[in-house]
């Protein structure tokens, strides 16, 4: 070791003292639970602007390429790593992220680091030494590790190159085929985009007339605009948190990606009509057809979450969006009057969202996806019930699985012969349309969040 780096690194020691900062942010991140649907930016807030990008580097980097490190990781452990204490594989996998994912820190440093968080765990001495020696004969010998082979298994391949459950591999594999799922997968490993929808445009104020777009001009914010709805703006280069936008406070803006935008298109709310939105939170899509269907509409927002009313309530106030009736209760059970228009955008998997929210990928289980389709059609039942004749059902996922949304509805149409399915095509752009007639969107093809929403109308009632 030469004088200069030995001097470096003595240096780097005394200038830390028993905390890391923004590392150890990261760190308690990556062990806490995400609920599901939260806001992933969110997450972020509150930390100080020179170490809010460093945090979400750290923490959205280290879930992306989790598969491939604990593949690295095995190699350098006595045993499975996820026989490990939580924290203290987390500890690896942040600083193995660091190591070779990232080049914001000398090896030196990920190393002191990592082993100064160890040292603050129960039984630190031992873990410290564990973690010093795994990282540095990682750093020695990680060219020596052979990684699967391609023509060998494919899904195994596919899964540690591409750092996704072995299980999703496989199944994306069954549906699509390999040219499709490596495609996918690497979308789900890039940065999704900053999208904001602005209000004006939403209200039918020409995008190029609108105030927001005058305020991020002013700030010095680049935007363009969306490829598939027209209030669609996708930010670009540096620009500050959501909540910091200018405008965001004026209600001239939600933060909410394109593909959120299109089933409130495809609903094409009439002006005058009552709405219903079934799984409300946080607001996305009852605040948008409030602004497609003009002030005359009669909207009335439901969760099953009083908390989650609450956040409801709050985006109404930021947008001033008056006159919105909040209703607490169980989707499946609503003691609600029949509407023009029902919209359920149930809880799914996710899965199209896994490029916004890296940690998804882990949290979610195969066992979870037919409980998660039984509890959809029963909300698209309850739904059926509250839909007027000739009133519109709308039916929407952020998930890619075939169980959560086409077989969905096609089990629906099966047992509802007075609903049809309304092409989406007069409604949407076509290139957005399955071959069932529904919206379905993927983020490797159209560059949007994965989407899933059908249009479902009940027929004429008969006369007596």
């Amino acid at each position: 070791m030469s004088l200069k780096a030995a001097t470096g690194k003595e240096k780097y020691r005394r200038a830390q003292g028993k905390k890391s900062g923004p590392r150890d942010v990261a760190l308690e991140l990556l062990g806490r639970g995400w609920i599901r649907g939260a806001d992933w930016e969110r997450s972020f807030e509150g930390l100080p602007e020179n170490d809010r990008a460093l945090v979400r580097n750290l923490v959205s980097g280290t879930f992306r390429q989790r598969g491939k490190i604990d593949f690295y990781l095995g190699s350098f452990l006595r045993g499975e790593p996820q026989a490990l204490p939580d924290r203290l594989l987390n500890i690896l996998r942040l600083a193995v992220y660091q190591l070779k994912f990232c080049d914001r820190l000398p090896d030196y440093a990920v190393v002191h680091e990592a082993v100064e968080q160890a040292k603050r765990l129960p039984g630190g001495g031992k873990l410290s030494g564990l973690v010093n020696g795994v990282l540095r004969t990682l750093l020695r010998e990680w060219d020596s590790v052979a990684l699967p082979a391609a023509d060998r298994d494919p899904a195994v391949w596919l899964a540690v190159n591409y750092s996704h459950p072995l299980w999703l591999v496989r199944r994306y594999l069954g549906f699509h085929g390999f040219a499709f799922t490596e495609a996918l997968l690497a979308a789900n490993n890039t940065q999704a985009p900053l999208v904001v929808r602005s209000e004006e445009a939403a209200a039918g104020v020409p995008l190029e007339d609108s105030k927001l777009l005058r305020r991020f001009a002013g700030s010095g914010i680049k935007a363009g605009r969306g490829a598939y709805a027209p209030e669609a703006l996708i930010l670009s280069g540096n620009s500050p948190p959501p909540r910091a936008l200018p405008g965001f406070e004026e209600g001239l803006l939600y933060l909410q990606d394109e593909a959120a935008m299109l089933p409130a298109r495809l609903a094409r709310p009439v002006p005058g009509s009552l709405i219903l939105d079934l799984c409300a939170a946080p607001g996305g899509k009852i605040t948008h057809l409030a602004r497609l269907a003009g002030e005359s509409a009669v909207l009335v927002a439901a969760d099953l979450n009083p908390d989650r009313l609450a956040g409801l309530r709050e985006n109404f106030r930021r947008l001033g969006l008056g006159g919105i009736k909040l209703y607490a209760g169980d989707a499946r059970f609503p003691a609600l009057r029949r509407a023009d228009l029902v919209l359920c955008d149930v809880p799914c998997s996710g899965t199209g969202v896994m490029r916004r929210k890296p940690d998804l990928r882990w949290r979610i289980r195969e066992e979870d996806l037919p409980a998660l389709a039984g509890l959809q059609r029963e909300i698209l039942e309850a739904a059926a019930a509250l839909t007027a004749p000739e009133g519109t059902l709308l039916y929407s996922t952020c998930s890619l699985e075939p169980e959560e949304n086409w077989e969905v509805v096609r089990t629906f149409l099966d047992g509802h012969p007075d609903f049809r399915l309304e092409p989406a095509d007069d409604f949407i752009d076509p290139r957005l349309v399955s071959p069932q007639g529904c919206l379905a969107s993927y983020p490797h093809i159209h560059g949007i969040d994965g989407a899933f929403a059908a249009r479902l109308v009940r027929k004429k009632s008969k006369r007596r």
